[in-house]
């Protein structure tokens, strides 16, 4: 699925693997299990967005800045697939993101970028570096045969 995003909206198919690891707990979490919501993609208040079918609240940790426990609205998908394809989405059409768009071909300096707009949490993109090392996640970047 990784690859698949990575393809159709040319971002990096490691940042991709890794930030959905570290989002839903390598798809164990609640969120990922009930609602295939891999990436922690909220709903805003114009509801789930093109792609999800829907939102349902779930236990969070915000850090603003000081970590603490929060409930939150997230998207509901009906497929993992959908929700890949909405980080693919969300991550080359927002604003909030657009300065990490010239950086694809460098999986660390990408996801440093995105993590100032996509997570509370300080050391989210060194949470994301040390599973695309610790897992070589680079190897997902490589050309498909």
């Amino acid at each position: 699925m990784a690859r698949a995003v990575a393809a159709e909206f040319r971002v990096p198919a490691s940042v991709a693997l890794a930030q959905a690891a570290l989002e839903s707990g390598w798809g164990h979490s609640d969120l990922a299990v009930q609602d295939h919501n891999l990436f922690g993609f909220k709903c805003s208040a114009a509801g789930p967005g093109p792609v999800a079918v829907g939102c349902r609240d779930h236990p969070t940790t915000e850090c603003t800045p000081e970590c603490h426990p929060a409930s939150a609205s997230f998207r509901v998908y009906d497929a993992p697939l959908s929700s890949f394809r909405d980080y693919g989405r969300v991550l080359t059409t927002s604003p909030y993101y657009a300065s990490a768009l010239p950086l694809r071909s460098d999986p660390n300096a990408f996801i440093t970028e995105v993590a100032k707009k996509y997570a509370t949490d300080p050391g989210y993109a060194d949470k994301v570096i040390r599973l695309m090392r610790e897992h070589d996640l680079y190897r997902v970047d490589a050309p498909l045969p």
